[in-house]
């Protein structure tokens, strides 16, 4: 774990992007902790988003209460693509 000051992170933000593909770096403010940065895939993207999401989480507690949605449901209630990459076809000319 690398330690940063908010100064740090802000005057030098590309090696603390390139510290955060390796390890977590917290950045402090009068020598307290008041953010991370930290590397993220595509993958994990969606999982950030959802745990973060007050409407997910309605999701989940009406599912447990026996009223359960598909994922395709879920990714279209919260507006959120599926995750692949689609390629967009040319037009012939």
């Amino acid at each position: 774990m690398k330690t940063m000051t908010v100064f740090e992170a802000k005057n030098q933000f590309s090696r603390a992007l390139r510290i955060a593909a390796r390890d977590v770096v917290v950045v402090t403010r009068r020598g307290k902790p008041v953010a991370t940065i930290q590397s993220i895939t595509e993958d994990d993207l969606e999982d950030l988003l959802l745990e973060r999401s007050e409407t997910f989480w309605k999701m989940i507690e009406r599912a447990r209460k026996g009223k359960s949605l598909s994922m395709d449901e879920v990714r279209k209630k919260l507006r959120i693509g599926t995750g692949k990459k689609t390629r967009r076809k040319s037009s012939a000319r």
